[in-house]
């Protein structure tokens, strides 16, 4: 068996948060606004409802296994070619996250802060970072997520205060966006926002039981729904939907529109602290979720050799897109409107098959 480490649950929830919350420094705002206009701060609030529901589903099948992680329930329940599948699934899953949120940040860096430095070497520098994280593993990882959490909200607060002076209470309307139909559709296929809890299940051996696991993927999704919502209306106030749409960095640009005269002014390198240590941390994240599958699927004990090819696997993979726009558009779309399914599916049909076959154990579920 790998060993993981443990940790205790606020040092998982700070994981979670920060794994879910960081995708809102890039692109996702600006694809939000092309899909729901002015509804995008609610939207993801329904989004939040329908993950909380896949993990409820992921809650049940851990309960119906105690003691054992998502990868080991899939070939107790499927049996060992059918669960070596979906477990390659979700294996590929967090390996394309893990590349786009790399890429997505690094085309951000470059186009606001250094321009003139090669794609290539930022992306080299990010995911040596993550591989010296790996190394040092999984539950130093989680505590310095816990550490860093602290001064990340108190930064991320301090923008959406002192943006306030950018805000219009007209760029609030029309408060149904596009339609409220778009805006139910969207939010429930975009559930996939907050699919990183998945790695709850991954992690079940490093966490202290299933009363814990509830606990803290129950609070992780209230919690990142709670920063994502009130980021998205800050934004949303911030700038006309149809402005908005053409912005790679919308945070980012909050930011740097903040000015209070001489001695208040430019507090973007608080957002850059902000967005590179949750970055740095939610990759690690992903990325070692990836490692732990694919370790537990070949049976291998020892993850440190792994880490170099795994890490050659995601720097190819970052690289692969042309352009910000291929990001934006094309993987990060396809992640969000079709990553629920990979994310939610799986411990669904598993929980199904496990209650047909009478797997596992019936009265604790």
């Amino acid at each position: 068996m790998i060993k993981e480490g443990k940790f205790g649950p606020q040092e998982a929830i700070c994981l979670v948060v920060i794994t879910i919350v960081a995708k809102i420094f890039y692109t996702d705002p600006s694809i939000i606004s092309n899909l729901a206009g002015t509804a995008g701060w609610y939207m993801t609030l329904i989004s939040v409802f329908v993950a909380a529901v896949g993990f409820t589903l992921m809650y049940l099948l851990l309960k119906r296994f105690p003691g054992k992680d998502i990868i080991e329930i899939f070939e107790i329940t499927l049996g060992r070619f059918l669960g070596f599948a979906f477990s390659a699934l979700l294996a590929l899953l967090m390996v394309a996250i893990a590349a786009v949120r790399m890429r997505e940040f690094s085309e951000v860096l470059k186009a606001y802060v250094l321009p003139l430095t090669p794609l290539t070497l930022i992306l080299f520098l990010f995911i040596g970072t993550v591989m010296l994280l790996n190394i040092l593993g999984l539950e130093t990882i989680a505590r310095l997520s816990k550490l860093t959490i602290y001064g990340m909200m108190v930064g991320f607060f301090i923008v959406l205060i002192l943006g306030t002076q950018n805000y219009s209470i007209h760029h609030f309307f029309p408060i149904l966006g596009y339609g409220i139909e778009k805006t139910l559709y969207h939010g429930i296929i975009r559930s996939s926002v907050y699919g990183e809890v998945v790695i709850l299940a991954v992690f079940a051996g490093s966490l202290q039981g299933i009363k814990h696991i509830k606990k803290i993927g129950y609070t992780s999704l209230v919690l990142s729904g709670f920063f994502i919502s009130i980021a998205l209306l800050a934004f949303i106030l911030t700038f006309p939907y149809y402005v908005a749409m053409e912005i790679t960095s919308p945070m980012y640009e909050m930011a740097t529109l903040i000015d209070y005269g001489r001695f208040l002014q430019r507090v973007d390198p608080i957002f850059l602290f902000i967005m590179t240590i949750s970055s740095l941390i939610s990759v690690s994240t992903v990325f070692y979720a990836f490692m732990s599958i694919y370790c537990k699927m070949f049976r291998i004990q020892d993850r440190k050799p792994v880490i170099l090819a795994a890490s050659i696997i995601t720097f190819v993979l970052a690289t692969a897109q042309q352009s910000i726009s291929d990001v934006a558009f094309g993987s990060v779309q396809n992640l969000r409107n079709y990553g629920g399914l990979f994310f939610y599916m799986p411990p669904l049909i598993s929980l199904i098959v496990a209650k047909l076959r009478k797997k596992g154990d019936s009265k604790g579920a």
